[in-house]
């Protein structure tokens, strides 16, 4: 045990050390946007020549555990043709070393049409996969194995995925984006290998849910970028035993005002309603971006710090707000080292309301691009009459 913690402990050191950064060329739906790319290794690129271009994943991403899989291996290819029309194929195979069993997904994109303002884009993906049940809002897996090693415990749910997924992109005038995809899911709950002296919780949903499920589901969205995005999302019961039967609309409203005294102010309104449900699976509710970390798949400016994981996952209908003010003019970035540094202060809140979260409230100070990178921040939160926190969190730049 104080073994497999040491190692947990130098693991984190060395994803910490590691500052190498990468760029990617062309954007995939299996490869979220990380908001650490700075940070921590996306992946080692190398250009072969003017129109074929390889990333690997780097050494950091190889070692992962969970309390499903135990240990892992894992590693990474993508492959991208840089021709008039661009195409890429990447490959993610992973294997669990206590349960071994070989898992992996894949994925071919394909630019069908682009001009200086318009483009469509194709996408097919297939796997069978071990996934968060918090999508698209995912954690990153390196850090959630610290905490898996270090604390004993899961603070994450995880699936078994197959899935099969067709998707379009299609821009108009660089700014109107419509995305149209088609989704069918065998998902499975697994039990979580045994580790008698560590307090992992039963992997299982929340509520009295089969632990199997098999969805089809289809997903509209437009978005005019960045101001405002409408998903609209349909489970299509029958379908190869598809029992998802719902229908949910997102809206998302996001916009900054510059002033003189103030600097920047981000503000983000999100709201979402399930309005027919005659079947829906704990896996499709409206989980909250949230988690004791920042390193994520979602923007920092919209996540949550202290909100739980899954306690108020939604299957009726949310309202989030979240504003983030930031000033080079505050307090302590008035000093001269750290305006010399261009250390910014930020003030921020974050509201969520549901039907069992009458309301969450959050709030937070800031000092934001610290050494360019890193954003260091004291928040506390109020709910049902109680303060909670408050807590110090190290994570990435806002900017």
């Amino acid at each position: 045990m104080l073994r497999l913690r040491l190692f947990g402990f130098f693991f984190a050191i060395n994803l910490n050390l590691n500052f190498l950064y990468a760029n990617t060329s062309l954007s995939s739906t299996l490869a979220s946007i990380d908001s650490f790319p700075k940070v921590f290794l996306d992946s080692v690129h190398i250009r072969v020549n003017n129109h074929f271009d390889i990333s690997l994943s780097p050494m950091s991403n190889v070692f992962l555990f969970n309390p499903i899989d135990g240990f892992l291996l894992q590693t990474g290819f993508k492959s991208t043709f840089n021709t008039k029309r661009p195409m890429a194929f990447s490959l993610h195979p992973r294997y669990a070393i206590q349960r071994k069993t070989l898992y992996a997904e894949a994925e071919f994109s394909a630019v069908i049409f682009k001009d200086e303002i318009n483009s469509s884009q194709l996408f097919f993906s297939a796997g069978n996969f071990l996934t968060q049940v918090n999508q698209p809002f995912i954690k990153n897996e390196q850090i959630i194995s610290v905490i898996n090693v270090l604390d004993g415990l899961n603070p994450l749910l995880f699936i078994e995925k197959k899935f099969l997924k067709v998707q379009l992109k299609q821009t108009f005038h660089s700014k109107f984006i419509l995305q149209a995809s088609s989704e069918f899911t065998y998902r499975n709950y697994l039990e979580n290998y045994n580790f008698h002296r560590w307090n992992f919780k039963r992997n299982e949903p929340l509520e009295s849910f089969k632990l199997r499920d098999k969805a089809l589901i289809n997903t509209f969205s437009l978005s005019y970028f960045p101001f405002l995005t409408i998903n609209y999302k349909k489970g299509m019961p029958g379908f190869l035993e598809s029992e998802s039967n719902f229908d949910y609309i997102e809206l998302a409203f996001s916009k900054s005002f510059y002033g003189k005294k103030f600097g920047r102010t981000d503000v983000s309104l999100i709201s979402g309603k399930f309005m027919q449900q005659e079947f829906l699976h704990f896996n499709d509710f409206y989980h909250f971006p949230t988690g004791r970390t920042l390193k994520t798949s979602h923007p920092v400016i919209s996540t949550f710090r202290l909100l739980p994981y899954y306690e108020f996952s939604t299957n009726n209908y949310f309202h989030r707000i979240h504003i983030q003010t930031q000033t080079s003019d505050f307090l302590l970035s008035k000093w001269s080292f750290l305006k010399k540094s261009k250390v910014l202060e930020n003030l921020f809140i974050n509201l969520a309301i549901t039907d069992k979260l009458q309301p969450f409230l959050e709030m937070g100070y800031a000092l934001d691009n610290i050494l360019k990178n890193f954003r260091l921040e004291i928040v506390s939160g109020r709910y049902d009459g109680k303060w909670l926190g408050p807590r110090i969190i190290l994570g990435p730049t806002s900017l």
